[in-house]
C-alpha cells in the first residue's frame, strides 16, 4: 500500500491532491516525483493511480471518486496526453467536480491546448487522430467512428477552459 494511503483502497476519505497526467510521458518521472514531494513535504492524501490504486480494484470507479473528492487537481499536460481517452475524461470530471486544477505544462505550451481546431500543435493532431479512429459496430456490421462528436468537442471545450488557468510551464521555469 502506498505510503499516503491514510484508509483502506476504496474508502470514502478524501484526497487532498489529485494528479492527472499521461503515463506514457510523465509517471516515471515528474509525476511520481510531484506525489513522492507533496506527500513528503505537506503530509497530505496524495492520488497517482500507480500509488494508490491496488491489484484488483476497479479502475474507473476509484479514479472517479478520487477526483470527486480531492481538494485540488493537479493536471500535468504533456505530449501524449490529449492521445489519451483516460487523461480527457478525467480532465472533464475535475472540470465538473468544481475543485481548482493548477495545470502543469510539460514538454507543451498553453495554446498546444487553446487551439485544437486550426493549427498543427500537438494537441490538434491528437485530437484528428480521435476523430478518425473507427471502432466495429457488430449490431450494423460496419465501422463507426469510436468517439462521438459531441465527446471530442466536450474534450477540446475542456482543453481551452484549462489553458486560460494560470499554471506552471515548466519550459520556462524549470528550463526544460
Amino acid at each position: 500500500m502506498a505510503a499516503s494511503t491514510a484508509a483502506s483502497p476504496g474508502s470514502n476519505d478524501p484526497y487532498d491532491v489529485f494528479i492527472n497526467h499521461c503515463g506514457t510521458d510523465s509517471k516515471k518521472t515528474l509525476a511520481s516525483h510531484l506525489y513522492h514531494r507533496i506527500f513528503s513535504a505537506e503530509r497530505l492524501r496524495v492520488f497517482l493511480d500507480k500509488q494508490e490504486l491496488p491489484v484488483g480494484h476497479e479502475f474507473p470507479p476509484e479514479i472517479k471518486e478520487a477526483i470527486r473528492t480531492a481538494s485540488v487537481h493537479v493536471a500535468i499536460f504533456s505530449p501524449g496526453y490529449a492521445e489519451s481517452e483516460w487523461c480527457l475524461n478525467e480532465l472533464l470530471y475535475m472540470l465538473e467536480s468544481g475543485a481548482p486544477i493548477i495545470p502543469v505544462f510539460y514538454h507543451v505550451k498553453p495554446a498546444d491546448l487553446r487551439w485544437t481546431h486550426s493549427n498543427d500543435g500537438v494537441y490538434s493532431k491528437a485530437l484528428r487522430k480521435m476523430e478518425e479512429k473507427k471502432t466495429y459496430d457488430s449490431e450494423t456490421e460496419e465501422q463507426k467512428p469510436r468517439y462521438y462528436s459531441t465527446t471530442i468537442q466536450k474534450w477540446r471545450e475542456a482543453l481551452s477552459t484549462v489553458a486560460n488557468i494560470t499554471g506552471l510551464d515548466l519550459q520556462e521555469t524549470c528550463n526544460g
